[in-house]
């Protein structure tokens, strides 16, 4: 699969934010405040690291937003809407990608050492989830009809 870098209208539950990131000579400094750099305000932080190929996510969420950041490493992530998906590259710690509620998102840790922080706009909520790609398809369905 080729890897893109760009937003698809369809797709729009999900974008890349530059983030605001400061180089001076003895290092950077990148910064991320919730409601400014993120469309909600942070309630959970967690970081989540696998060995390279690996493959993390495979999930969609209900209600959550999420937005990520790629710490260390090379992470793709792969957004599906359930019509079609589109790949993000992660390779810097400046970029960020929303991933708003219902959106099937799976990361593939590219590099060794990649880790990937995700900042969300909920405590977690095991029901919030869906693990299996046939509920999540039968849940966007299911959101379609009652529009």
């Amino acid at each position: 699969m080729e890897t893109k870098e760009r937003v698809i209208l369809n797709l729009s539950a999900k974008k890349i934010i530059k983030l605001p990131n400061f180089v001076e000579k003895n290092g950077e400094l990148c910064v991320i405040e919730g409601g400014v750099n993120t469309a909600f305000d942070i309630k959970r932080v967690f970081t989540v690291s696998a060995p390279q190929d690996a493959i993390r996510g495979n999930h969609a969420h209900k209600k959550c937003s999420q937005f990520m950041v790629c710490v260390s490493g090379i992470i793709e992530v792969i957004c599906d809407n359930g019509i079609e998906q589109t790949v993000y590259r992660l390779d810097t710690g400046s970029i960020g990608l929303n991933v708003e509620p219902g959106i099937w998102a799976k990361e593939k840790f590219v590099t060794e050492n990649a880790v990937l922080m995700v900042l969300c706009d909920r405590h977690y909520e095991d029901e919030d989830y869906i693990h299996d790609y046939s509920e999540f398809i039968s849940y966007k369905k299911s959101k379609m009809e009652k529009k």
